[in-house]
């Protein structure tokens, strides 16, 4: 099984780097646990959003980019 790290950037670019990292069987599973917490942000938020999960490996090499975003509806009066 191997360390994956799970490093977010926001809209913003602004990088908070995963230290402690989660170990994992595979880089499918890493990518779906990727997927749920990025699914998990944009339920939380109120208003449009978006970030970008960077996945590494152990060696910390760039293994993946999961972009995510939520957007007004251009339909909407807000």
């Amino acid at each position: 099984m191997e360390r994956y790290f799970f490093n977010h950037r926001d809209a913003e670019g602004h990088l908070e780097t995963d230290i402690d990292g989660i170990v994992l069987p595979s880089l499918n599973t890493a990518l779906e646990e990727a997927s749920f917490a990025a699914r998990s942000a944009l339920a939380l938020a109120d208003d449009p959003t978006g970030g970008c999960f960077e996945i590494e490996d152990g060696g910390r090499r760039l293994l993946a980019r999961l972009p995510y975003a939520l957007a007004t509806d251009p339909d909407s009066d807000a």
